[in-house]
């Protein structure tokens, strides 16, 4: 029999380690010099090992039963042909082969593939398989991130995210620390919030992710700008200072509140949307298809809009300015607004419903113009008020109540 057979025979036996089949592979290679093979016992008995489990499988003659391709012989001439060509290889086979002997040839030949590993005085151990990028199936993946923020000069924040929740908070620190919630379609994609030059942004390519989430805590007054752009989830923004603000969702519900900026812009859509407690010298905000409730807004000029959803505004004073320029309007939907009275507050008021009703409830007022759906009245000291607040209001289609 092939020498290079009987050591493979001797393997499947029990006879030898796969440590001695590699010894004695590499003294057959170099001429059969040191070593001599034992004889090649008989077969086990039908149907059972020489530790007495059950040999299933095996025919009577030592084999393997079944189609010829799985046959001792078959394996045999594949690993004749295999050690010819790849003899350096051995102590590889040394490693696998005790688990491959009896499986189909083809997985004994899959297990010598890679490049054999250099020399040493124990077997190879192969390295643990590196951190990969997320599968296209699209499992959920996790990344904390702590970004310094240099206070002085000009900073820029620009944050977006899509199919998940975006949380900024401020406080009073010196760092963005943040965590990312993404599922990307294919391997390698890259995300990661970066800083270039004073700017501060979340970079990725939007087709490489089914989703990105982000909940971050923000320095409060580091920004000059920041911009905020969701989709289909919601957004919540709150306790940050800035010159210029814009924040942007759809398909989700919108919370801003604790906010302080020279000029404030937001618009939401499909999403409840609610706005507190904001001091700004300029704002506008816009909402669609969907509740849009406000209260505490302390803006010296002021464009807001709904349409399609109630509007509901309330608000305990005017404290910052000592003038206020508001335009209000609702189309297909109620508006409620509920103001203060003060000693030193004046209104001018100017309200159209067009095909509705207005309900004017504040006190103090001379009517100029008086109708069911056309209004227009002011504080009879107006003139003369500390703080005057000049609001125009129209909404279409439902009433308007001014309180």
């Amino acid at each position: 029999m092939n020498e290079k057979l009987r050591i493979l025979q001797m393997i499947e036996n029990g006879q030898i380690s796969a440590a001695e089949a590699a010894q004695l592979l590499q003294a057959v290679d170099s001429g059969g010099s040191g070593y001599s093979l034992p004889p090649v016992p008989p077969p086990p008995p039908v149907g059972h090992s020489s530790s007495g489990k059950k040999y299933e499988g095996y025919t009577n003659n030592g084999r393997p039963s079944g189609d010829s391709h799985s046959s001792f012989d078959d394996i045999g001439q594949k690993f004749e042909s295999f050690v010819r060509d790849a003899a350096p290889k051995v102590e590889k086979f040394a490693e696998v082969v005790a688990s491959q002997i009896a499986g189909v040839a083809g997985r004994v030949s899959d297990a010598f593939v890679s490049p054999a590993p250099s020399h040493t005085s124990q077997a190879h151990r192969p390295e643990p398989p590196k951190p990969s990028a997320p599968k296209s199936s699209g499992g959920m993946c996790e990344k904390q991130i702590e970004i310094p923020v240099e206070t002085s000069g000009y900073n820029e924040l620009n944050i977006s995210g899509f199919n998940g929740d975006i949380r900024l908070k401020g406080y009073n620190g010196d760092k963005i620390t943040a965590r990312l919630t993404y599922r990307a379609k294919k391997a390698n994609s890259y995300i990661e919030l970066v800083k270039l030059g004073g700017k501060y942004f979340l970079k990725y390519e939007p087709d490489d992710f089914g989703m990105v989430s982000i909940d971050a805590y923000v320095p409060e007054r580091a920004f000059g700008v920041i911009k905020v752009d969701g989709m289909n989830g919601h957004l919540d923004a709150s306790s940050l200072s800035a010159s210029e603000m814009r924040f942007s969702n759809a398909n989700g519900s919108t919370a801003l509140s604790g906010l302080a900026a020279g000029n404030l812009y937001a618009e939401s859509s499909n999403g409840r949307f609610s706005v507190s407690n904001i001091a700004a010298e300029s704002a506008t905000i816009e909402n669609l298809n969907a509740p849009l409730e406000t209260d505490e807004l302390d803006i010296a000029k002021l464009k807001l809009s709904n349409y399609n959803s109630p509007l509901s505004i309330i608000i305990s004073k005017f404290e910052r300015y000592s003038e206020y320029i508001w335009s209000v309007e609702t189309g297909n939907a109620k508006l409620n607004i509920n103001l203060p009275t003060a000693p030193n507050l004046g209104y001018h008021i100017k309200a159209h419903a067009a095909m509705g009703e207005i309900r004017l409830g504040l006190t103090g007022l001379q009517y100029l113009i008086n109708e069911p759906s056309l209004v227009e009245a002011r504080s009879t000291s107006f003139d003369g008020s500390a703080k005057k607040v000049k609001l125009g209001v129209e909404t279409s289609n439902a009433p308007l109540l001014i309180n």
